[in-house]
């Protein structure tokens, strides 16, 4: 059995449907430009998904040795990338900064030397001290009493429990640390800032601090 409508419904439907037909012919370039809009970004972000995994793949701890600073940050379009990175240094907690005797109590409190043990010097003489420069100073630890003359110019930091007092003509250039009190009014000792920075730069290194990681979308 056939159904009839009345003409004014159908009347209705061809409004609304040419209406319609209408809005979308009208807002088609709107339309494409969003649509454009969105592949755009939706191809930026494939392309930053695809950096950032090269760049997770990439050990932070090597990174954080390349770059040598404390925030680590890979930008792309859409989002960043970063962690951050800790500095250590054979003058943790303190860097003498013209301090040319430093009375301690314990020497770890003030050295950081437990990573470096291999490059400390150890003396019972003057005469044992190792060849430095200016470039290229030294650590030694005095093991007894020392009250000699320099024969040589020494250039580094010199660590004792026991007397240590210089005689003749020639100095040291450097940071003496001492648990004696070894304090004196004259002494052949002279604070050079150029060997501590040569030594900071050659005993020091920087690590991944863990659980730094950060992937965070761009303002």
């Amino acid at each position: 059995m056939k159904r009839y409508y009345p003409a004014s419904i159908l009347l209705i439907t061809l409004i609304l449907l040419s209406g319609l037909f209408a809005v979308i012919f009208l807002n088609k370039d709107s339309l494409l430009k969003q649509e454009k809009v969105s592949l755009f970004y939706y191809q930026q972000y494939l392309t930053d998904k695809y950096q950032l995994i090269e760049k997770l793949a990439i050990d932070p701890e090597i990174e954080c040795q390349n770059q040598k600073q404390t925030n680590v940050i890979f930008e792309f379009k859409v989002m960043k990338y970063s962690f951050h990175c800790q500095f250590s240094s054979i003058f943790d907690p303190f860097k003498p900064t013209k301090e040319k005797y430093i009375q301690v109590d314990k020497i770890e409190n003030w050295l950081n030397l437990l990573p470096y043990q291999s490059e400390i010097y150890k003396i019972n003489h003057l005469a044992e001290l190792p060849e430095s420069s200016l470039e290229n100073p030294k650590i030694v630890i005095a093991l007894q009493d020392i009250n000699e003359k320099l024969e040589k110019d020494f250039y580094g930091i010199v660590i004792t429990d026991y007397l240590f007092d210089l005689t003749g003509r020639k100095r040291m250039y450097g940071t003496l640390y001492s648990t004696y009190d070894n304090l004196r009014e004259e002494r052949n000792l002279s604070y050079k800032k150029e060997v501590i920075q040569h030594l900071e730069n050659k005993f020091s290194s920087w690590h991944y601090l863990p659980y730094s990681r950060n992937i965070l979308a761009n303002e």
